[in-house]
């Protein structure tokens, strides 16, 4: 049987989408929030911090796992609620895990992205319920397990109908004792030419020092990582979880003008993209009306009624502090495309009637 995860010839790449963000598309999306919500107070202040900063996804824990029966266990459902308002507070999309499968139900209602953590990673009902939420995955690797593993593993959610799965590399066990993982960066140029999906780097757990994590986020950004995920904590030395985990958001936004990502910037793109979605309905609507012209016999063409536009196109311009003139030419620049497009329709395979719809 072949497998979906990994290329088969193919050069086309997987674009995950979670809320407005796109992994494998938009430039450098950033993962970040605590490891695990500890209050309203702790999630807000992050929440507020990490947007600013220019973050893509709040992340937050809710259910914990620890070798130790004694460790913080999580909120559980408060915290999913608390993680929802959080993120629409701020306008983020959310994610956090999910350690078992009769979870997965009550996360998905909550977030936006299910997180598969690495002790989890082979836990394949796990897997097998998540694929079938409907949610994006980001599946981290385990911290044993080779590359061909960790596809193996995102096999069992994309067997599952779901192929929106993102990697992540967070470290993995070596002989070297100087950090609490050995962070793989040479897996993200090998999964690029395994697989066609997206795969980010989480270098907060690997390096066991918060001063380890900007160089290393850096790292990941030289080696062609689609984003990374990074833990921040309001004050890491009180943290119910690994304080070495974590960075300030003071740090966090140090670390963000590092990568040169900023809020600004990605508001910018976002509303581009808008512009491309917004002229590509428009030409979908110019397309179905020159089909009716051709119907009724019209020409492609009514100067009249582009004159009348282009007046419109002027006066709102003019109101909206831009100059007429460029903006008169953009739309001049539509205006042509959508001509060649009607010309070329009438005379192509397949033009047959119209819907009904008024050209008036």
């Amino acid at each position: 049987m072949q497998r979906k995860a990994v290329r088969n010839g193919s050069d086309v790449n997987t674009i995950v989408e979670v809320g407005s963000v796109r992994f494998g598309h938009d430039p450098f999306p950033v993962i970040a929030g605590p490891r695990a919500i500890e209050s309203e107070n702790q999630i807000m202040e992050v929440a507020r911090a990490v947007a600013g900063a220019g973050a893509a996804v709040l992340r937050g824990g809710v259910f914990e796992s620890s070798p130790s029966p004694y460790a913080f266990p999580g909120l559980g459902e408060p915290g999913l609620e608390l993680l929802r308002q959080a993120g629409e507070e701020v306008g983020l999309p959310t994610m956090t895990k999910a350690l078992e499968p009769k979870d997965v139900d009550l996360v998905a209602d909550h977030v936006d992205m299910i997180y598969v953590d690495p002790g989890s990673m082979q836990n394949f009902e796990l897997l097998r319920v998540i694929g079938r939420s409907g949610r994006p995955v980001l599946l981290e690797r385990g911290g044993s397990a080779t590359v061909d593993e960790w596809l193996w593993a995102a096999e069992y959610v994309l067997a599952e109908g779901n192929d929106q799965v993102v990697l992540c590399e967070a470290g993995i066990r070596t002989f070297e004792k100087s950090t609490r993982a050995t962070l793989d960066l040479s897996a993200i140029p090998v999964l690029k030419e395994k697989s066609h999906l997206p795969v980010i780097v989480a270098p907060s757990a690997a390096v066991g020092s918060p001063a380890r994590i900007q160089p290393l986020a850096l790292a990941a950004l030289g080696v062609g990582a689609d984003g990374i995920m990074i833990e921040v904590h309001p004050d890491p030395s009180t943290s119910r979880t690994s304080v070495s985990h974590h960075i300030t958001p003071d740090s966090f936004s140090r670390l963000m003008e590092a990568l040169g990502v900023n809020r600004i910037r990605m508001n910018i793109d976002m509303l581009d993209r808008d512009i491309v979605r917004l002229l590509a309905r428009r030409h979908r609507m110019a397309m179905e009306i020159g089909r009716i012209k051709a119907e009724r016999g019209m020409p492609v063409q009514i100067p009249e009624r582009e004159e009348e536009l282009l007046g419109i196109i002027r006066e709102e311009a003019d109101h909206s502090g831009l100059d007429p003139e460029r903006v008169e030419r953009i739309f001049i620049l539509i205006l042509e495309q959508s001509r060649d497009a009607q010309h070329r329709a009438r005379t192509g395979p397949g033009f047959g009637p119209a819907r009904n719809v008024s050209i008036t």
